[in-house]
């Protein structure tokens, strides 16, 4: 073969090889196909970092079915996120943004555990040239040109096909309920293993790439805006409050002692004293002057919601939980008015609304005596003497206890085990491990050390019965699911979460004494409320009516009692 025979046949086959490109470079792909594709790449790329935490923790040969489902729910949520995102002019740059992010992003993650959440961001962008050059070494480059650059060339290459108008619309339509009905269908067979795993391993979710970063930086702007608008200074509320002097045929007031439970996670229907089955609350059963509320309802379906919820001045349908921060609360309103305002606290804290009172924290063995393991709330009664009259003369006190209460998934160590009647109990908190009245049982034992809590309450506060006006609120801040169609815990949006996670167990005890000569409690009013629709947004215009404080802004607003002025 002639030296221009071989240039010929190199020729030819280089050209041959550019016509393979181009061809594949001239072909027309529908976006639709394009994005499952891309999808797809993701999900098997730029998720081995998040795989290997899920099944950490969910061994694939006893969790086959759930760790199938949880990669289809993961395709779906992508799936479902660059079809909102992608649009035919702008569908390419955005899904060679994810390629680039998923392929940068994923390195760190597998390689570092590294979660790219709003703190992580914020370091990155602070990080100063050295400590970047620190990180880059030849496999991320390695990594990024393989997985991000070779992809996101393709993308940028290949040729998205023309679809009219009409066609567009129905196909984006049908692919957008298509990803619906694929994340139903991965959630709906394990709604119990989900409920643990988004409320016990969040952190978990932390490693999915592209949709954290994705999030992180929606987040940090959302976060940026939201600061811009805060106000410079605090929103203040019942400006126009002021104390009302009861008129009374003797000399002498009693101040007023009102104990404020707030619970944690019960739900109204597990409540003996309101018809449940089970003796639940057998304690408060037995005391007199008990009044329990058979029909109330919560501001919202999670602690870090309800509790601001229930102490702020907005009822629950104009209650904006972005600015409850920034705005008073009637802690503030009772403080400034001259009550000595306490927040004990057992649990995650007061949310904050107990930022401008006295706080105090009872999660430690340091400050609870009451601690096996797991500090109880018993324990914030310790030292309860000292609170009340620790001012001289006695002053209108308001000692509002934060408990643990039924806070789940791990109900069984909600209690000491002498509290465990109901067997045999979940001993997990994978609750998907446990039949459903194993869970039970260990949630109803948990209402039971309830039981004993208030009674204790209770039994204290009788004896400043004679220098006191004394009263005990008890509100849990939203309920719980145990498994009714395969829902668990709580944190459902309120308008379709069920009634098990917005029904709430309101008990008052109030001695006989009171609401006669000077002290405040109207009895006959609270015996016709116990049958009444309640719900948290009574607590605000409740607590300033029992310390006689009078503001515009609650005037005529329902209580659970009335005063006696």
């Amino acid at each position: 073969m002639s030296i221009s025979q071989a240039l010929n046949t190199d020729d030819t086959k280089a050209n041959t090889k550019k016509g393979h490109i181009s061809k594949i470079f001239n072909y027309e792909i529908n976006l639709n196909y394009l994005i499952i594709i891309v999808t797809l790449y993701l999900v098997a790329t730029a998720n081995i970092g998040f795989f290997a935490q899920v099944l950490s923790i969910y061994p694939f040969s006893t969790n086959i079915g759930f760790i199938v489902s949880i990669t289809g729910l993961l395709f779906g949520l992508m799936w479902l996120l660059f079809q909102l995102l992608c649009y035919r002019p702008i569908a390419k740059p955005v899904l060679i943004a994810m390629v680039m992010i998923a392929a940068v992003c994923s390195y760190f993650t597998d390689g570092y555990g590294t979660i790219f959440d709003s703190s992580m961001l914020i370091n990155s962008l602070q990080t100063d040239q050295a400590e970047a050059m620190g990180l880059m070494a030849p496999s991320f480059f390695i990594r990024v040109v393989l997985l991000g650059v070779i992809p996101a060339i393709i993308i940028a290459k290949i040729r998205i096909k023309r679809l009219p108008l009409r066609r567009a619309l129905w196909q984006r339509a049908v692919t957008l309920i298509l990803s619906i009905a694929l994340i139903a269908v991965c959630l709906l067979p394990f709604g119990d293993q989900y409920a643990t795993f988004f409320r016990q391993h969040k952190v978990v979710r932390s490693y999915t790439n592209p949709i954290t970063p994705i999030y992180s930086v929606i987040k940090l702007g959302t976060d940026y805006v939201d600061e811009l608008r805060r106000p410079d200074t605090l929103i203040l509320h019942a400006t126009d409050a002021k104390r009302i002097t009861p008129v009374t045929s003797t000399s002498k007031v009693k101040p007023k002692l009102m104990v404020f439970v707030v619970g944690e996670t019960v739900r109204a229907d597990h409540i003996s004293l309101n018809g449940y089955q089970r003796e639940t609350m057998p304690l408060l059963a037995s005391q007199p002057d008990i009044y329990s509320f058979n029909n109330a309802t919560s501001c919202g379906t999670s602690t870090a919601y309800s509790v601001p919820c229930m102490f702020s001045y907005a009822d629950r349908k104009d209650y904006d939980a972005s600015s409850a921060d920034y705005n008073e609360n009637v802690l503030d309103t009772l403080h400034k008015q001259g009550v000595n305002v306490v927040w004990r606290d057992n649990n995650s804290s007061s949310k904050g609304v107990a930022d401008r009172v006295t706080f105090e924290d009872y999660k430690t063995s340091d400050v609870n005596p009451s601690c096996d393991g797991e500090c109880r709330d018993i324990g914030m009664l310790n030292g309860f003497d000292k609170l009340v009259k620790s001012d001289v003369p006695a002053k209108d006190t308001l000692i509002l206890l934060h408990q643990m209460g039924n806070h789940g998934p791990a109900y069984y160590q909600r209690y000491p085990k002498e509290f465990e009647e109901y067997q045999p109990v979940c001993m997990t908190n994978e609750l998907s491990k446990c039949d459903d009245q194993s869970v039970i049982n260990g949630y109803d034992n948990a209402i039971r050390y309830t039981d004993y809590f208030l009674n204790n309450v209770i039994n204290t506060l009788k004896a400043y019965e004679q220098d006191y006006d004394v009263v005990m609120v008890y509100i849990s801040d939203h309920g719980e699911s145990l498994g009714e169609n395969n829902i668990y815990l709580h944190g459902l949006p309120y308008s379709i979460a069920p009634d098990a996670q917005k029904q709430v167990p309101v008990i008052v005890w109030s001695p006989t004494g009171n609401g006669i000569d000077g002290n405040s409690m109207d009895k006959s009013s609270l015996a016709s409320m116990i049958d009444q629709p309640v719900s948290h947004d009574f607590i605000t215009p409740t607590l300033l009516g029992f310390f006689g404080i009078t503001t515009d802004e609650v005037k005529a607003a329902p209580t659970f009692f009335k005063t006696v002025n």
